[in-house]
C-alpha cells in the first residue's frame, strides 16, 4: 500500500519537493470559499446572470473564454461599420458580457485585506525556486509582494517605453525565485503584442479600468486539455511559463490540483517531460473520494514515470506542515500559535 506522508516529514526526507511548487483552485479556496466556482463562466452560469442571447455566443464559439468572444464581437463591430451595418445589437451584447465579466471578477475575488497574508505568503516562502499556478486570480501576485524582502523575486515583466509592464523573459536569472501564471491571470493583457501587467495599490480597481477600456484579462478557461494547450501555444507569455514547467528540476509539490486528464493532459505531460526527480502530490480526501481511489487513479494518470518519484502527501494538513517550518527553531515543546509568523 502507498504510503501517504505528512507534508513536513515528507519534505525532511525528500527536500526536493521545495524545489517547486504547482497550486490548483484548491489552493485559493483554502483562503476564500468562493473560489469554488471555479471560474468566471462557471460563477455566471450557477447564479443565472447569462441570458441566452449571451449563452449562445459562448455556445457558438465552443468557449468559455471571455476574451475570446469579446474580441470576435469587436471585429464584428469592426466589419459591420466598414461596409455600413448596423451595429446596435453587437454593441448591446459586447456590454453587456463586459460588464458581467467585471461584475463576476468583483464579486469572487475577496479583497486583499480580507486574506491572511502571512499564512498566505509562509506557503510560497518555504519553496525555493519557481511557482507555478493555473489560478487566475491574484492571491500569488499578493503572496510574492509580500515576500519581497526575502526572495530576489521575478515574474518576467520589465517596463516598456510608455511604462507600462510588458513581459520581457530576457530579465529571468536562474538564480531568481519565480511566478509563473500558466493559465493566465486576472491583471494580464494584450495591447499591442506585448503581454501588459497592471499593478498598483488599488488593483481591482485598475483591473476593472483596464477592462472598462477593452483590455480583457488572458485566462485559459477551455475545458479540455488541448484545448487549453493550444491557447498556451498562441501567447508568448503563456508558452513561455509552459516551457518553463517543461524545464523545471529537482523536485516539485502540486497543491489543490486534481490533474484530471481530460482537463489537465498537457501538465500532466509537462511534469512527466521535465526534470523533476521527486514529484510530491497532495490527496484531499472527501466523503465522496477517498484516498486510496485518488492515489490509485492518479498513478494511472502519470503512468510510466521512468526514473521520476510519484510521491502522497495529506493536502489537508499542508499548512498546519508550512506553519511548522515556518516555526522551525522558534517553538519550544512542540506548541504552535494558531497564527503564522510574521513575513
Amino acid at each position: 500500500m502507498t504510503e501517504l506522508y505528512d507534508f513536513k516529514a515528507l519534505s525532511e526526507k525528500h527536500p526536493e519537493i521545495l524545489d517547486n511548487l504547482l497550486t490548483g483552485n484548491g489552493f485559493s479556496i483554502e483562503f476564500d470559499s468562493k473560489f469554488r466556482y471555479g471560474g468566471l463562466y462557471d460563477y455566471l452560469q450557477t447564479k443565472e446572470l447569462f441570458d441566452e442571447k449571451e449563452k449562445k455566443l459562448f455556445r457558438a464559439f465552443d468557449t468559455t473564454n471571455f476574451e475570446q468572444v469579446l474580441n470576435s464581437l469587436f471585429k464584428a463591430q469592426t466589419i459591420n461599420k466598414t461596409f455600413d451595418k448596423n451595429t446596435d445589437y453587437l454593441d448591446e451584447s459586447y456590454q453587456t458580457i463586459k460588464d458581467l465579466l467585471i461584475t463576476s471578477v468583483k464579486e469572487i475575488h475577496p479583497e486583499y485585506y480580507s486574506l491572511d497574508i502571512d499564512k498566505l505568503a509562509w506557503s510560497f516562502n518555504i519553496f525555493k525556486k519557481n511557482i507555478f499556478t493555473t489560478n487566475y486570480d491574484l492571491l500569488s501576485y499578493w503572496a510574492l509582494l509580500a515576500l519581497r524582502g526575502k526572495k530576489q523575486i521575478r515574474d518576467g515583466f520589465g517596463y516598456r517605453d510608455d511604462r507600462k509592464l510588458s513581459f520581457q523573459p530576457g530579465t529571468l536569472k536562474k538564480n531568481h525565485f519565480k511566478l509563473f501564471y500558466l493559465h493566465g491571470a486576472l491583471h494580464l493583457y494584450v495591447d499591442r503584442g506585448d503581454v501588459i501587467k497592471v499593478t498598483g495599490e488599488i488593483l481591482m480597481d485598475n483591473i476593472t479600468k483596464e477592462y472598462e477600456m477593452g483590455h480583457f484579462p488572458i485566462y485559459v478557461s477551455e475545458g479540455a486539455s488541448e484545448k487549453k494547450l493550444a491557447q498556451i501555444k498562441s501567447n508568448n507569455y503563456l508558452s513561455h511559463c509552459y516551457h518553463e514547467l517543461l524545464n523545471s528540476n529537482g523536485g516539485i509539490t502540486i497543491l489543490g490540483q486534481g490533474l484530471n486528464p481530460d482537463y489537465d493532459q498537457h501538465l500532466i505531460d509537462a511534469i512527466k517531460n521535465s526534470k523533476v526527480k521527486y514529484i510530491a502530490f497532495g490527496v484531499y480526501e472527501t466523503p465522496f473520494t477517498k484516498e486510496d481511489y485518488i492515489i490509485e487513479t492518479t498513478k494511472q494518470h502519470f503512468g510510466d514515470l521512468s526514473g521520476k518519484e510519484l510521491l502522497f502527501y495529506n493536502s489537508k494538513n499542508f499548512f498546519q506542515s508550512v506553519k511548522e517550518i515556518a516555526y522551525k527553531d522558534k517553538i519550544a515543546f512542540g506548541k504552535f500559535p494558531p497564527f503564522f509568523p510574521k513575513i
